[in-house]
């Protein structure tokens, strides 16, 4: 694996190369839906409660900001009352936790496979072994560890580090101004496409990695969906072992799996029925005018094919701001960074916190504080070390373990969260998905969403609420609205 840093010069060249894309996009067409597969249609006949019976009636915004690749412990090391470490398991070794800059352009491995490695079965000490590739004489190395092959010395610990308080002060002011969780996992235990699935739809029909493209590979950067070219394709993780066997059979093995543009239900469709707003903010990918959005729902046909795509689906992120001080914030609001404003390691910039900080100051110092919940999440561990082995559910379909994954942290912000409040109860990256539905009384999609609570103990709604404090941040809305899109994807 290389730093996404070595390979800025070169995708800058590639991006430039001629696109043919229609209007906010290529990809299928309509007329070429996909076929339903298996689990693309609720599970369970979970029902949540009226809107009442969740925040009395107090809450009327939900704001979900996504952040990138950071675990608890990588985040928020030695925070006050919360479980963190100073020492990190190895095979047998202690590892001493050091601080590491977000500007540090290593971007370590943190696929499902360096998850299988990290968690070594429940033992938490493969941290230090970072996977490079596979041995060229292993025909099928995936479900073999004995065919992967690591980084030495000069990565052996580099996931055992922690963000320097001084680099993250808005992250820290937020948490302890309102409710920080050290409970809460990714509701997948792998990498980002499948977290953000698991954000909008409580699964990922057993995507369990970033699409890719066999070789050759196209020019990147490619949205991650209905919009990428038609040689991308999946992983997904089924039940049994691998021959010779390496793991049990609920581990599971990695198979190829099907085109990323799936036809499975969303919180966008209940929204919809519902006849409540929603917008999806985020960065486009793949230059100026190519109309490719980095939106979890771009592997949506129903949404990308559909209305919603021009209507809720808005680019640049940024729009976020406008659309607060024009007083049209939807009722549901996912936003999520370009790539430069990303925590994800290999970014080289730790402008990260001052964005995020940003978008919450907007909501704050708006007619809208006194009605909002904005939870702050990110989507994945990184690869960064967290002592906390996360615990491990069959999916009801596969029997294969498909989450949870590493701690990541999550920041209740609302007049109603409880000040200065740690929460050490079981949340997951579908609990925004449960409080969506909890708030606004919507049929839960009966997946991961089911199975999540909805952060309930981090919100008091018999306190008077929190009067908005502004974050202090040292580049702010109007920075960002200036700011020149990057036309990268903020993981890939």
């Amino acid at each position: 694996m290389k730093s996404r840093g070595a390979l800025r010069a070169v995708w800058l060249t590639l991006i430039l190369l001629p696109l043919v894309i229609s209007c906010r996009g290529a990809g299928p067409s309509p007329a070429t839906m996909p076929p339903e597969l298996p689990n693309e249609r609720a599970q369970t006949a979970f029902r949540a409660a009226p809107a009442s019976a969740f925040g009395n009636g107090k809450i009327a915004h939900v704001v979900i900001v996504m952040q990138e690749n950071r675990s608890f412990d990588n985040l928020f090391h030695g925070y006050p009352g919360a479980d963190s470490v100073n020492f990190g398991d190895g095979h047998g070794k202690k590892y001493a936790l050091k601080p590491l800059s977000m500007t540090n352009a290593w971007d370590i491995n943190h696929t499902h496979l360096q998850f299988l490695e990290d968690f070594d079965g429940g033992k938490n000490d493969g941290f230090d072994r970072e996977i490079s590739g596979f041995m060229p004489s292993c025909a099928y190395p995936r479900n073999h560890p004995s065919c992967w092959q690591f980084w030495g010395p000069s990565h052996l610990a580099t996931a055992f580090s922690y963000v320097p308080r001084s680099e993250i002060g808005p992250y820290w002011t937020m948490a302890s101004e309102y409710a920080l969780s050290d409970r809460t996992f990714a509701s997948n235990n792998g990498p980002s496409y499948t977290s953000h699935q698991y954000m909008i739809a409580g699964q990922a029909n057993h995507v369990n990695e970033n699409p890719f493209f066999p070789t050759p590979t196209p020019p990147p950067p490619n949205p991650w969906g209905c919009d990428a070219p038609t040689s991308q394709t999946t992983y997904l993780l089924k039940y049994g072992s691998a021959h010779p066997p390496a793991f049990s059979k609920q581990t599971g093995i990695e198979t190829l799996g099907p085109y990323p543009c799936f036809t499975y239900a969303t919180i966008a469709d209940r929204l919809d029925k519902a006849g409540i707003s929603w917008a999806y903010y985020a960065p486009t990918v793949g230059g100026i005018n190519t109309g490719q959005i980095w939106s979890a729902f771009d592997a949506i046909w129903q949404v990308r094919f559909g209305e919603d795509w021009v209507r809720n689906v808005k680019s640049p992120e940024t729009n976020i701001f406008n659309d607060i001080a024009q007083n049209d914030l939807p009722a549901v609001s996912w936003v999520v960074p370009s790539w430069i404003n990303s925590d994800h390691a290999g970014s080289r910039s730790a402008k990260g916190p001052d964005w995020v900080g940003s978008v919450v100051n907007a909501v704050g110092e708006s007619p809208y504080w006194n009605s909002t919940v904005v939870v702050v999440l990110w989507d994945d561990w990184g690869g960064w070390y967290d002592h906390f082995p996360p615990p491990q559910y069959p999916d009801p379909h596969t029997r294969a373990f498909e989450g949870l994954g590493f701690r990541v942290p999550a920041i209740v912000i609302s007049p109603y969260a409880k000040a200065g409040y740690v929460s050490h109860r079981q949340h997951e990256v579908a609990s925004t998905l449960h409080l969506i539905e909890a708030v606004f009384g919507l049929q839960s999609l009966g997946g991961a969403d089911a199975r999540a609570d909805a952060f309930g103990d981090m919100f008091d709604f018999s306190q008077s609420p929190i009067r908005f404090r502004p974050i202090p941040t040292r580049i702010h809305a109007r920075d960002f609205a200036r700011q020149p899109p990057s036309n990268e994807p903020p993981d890939y």
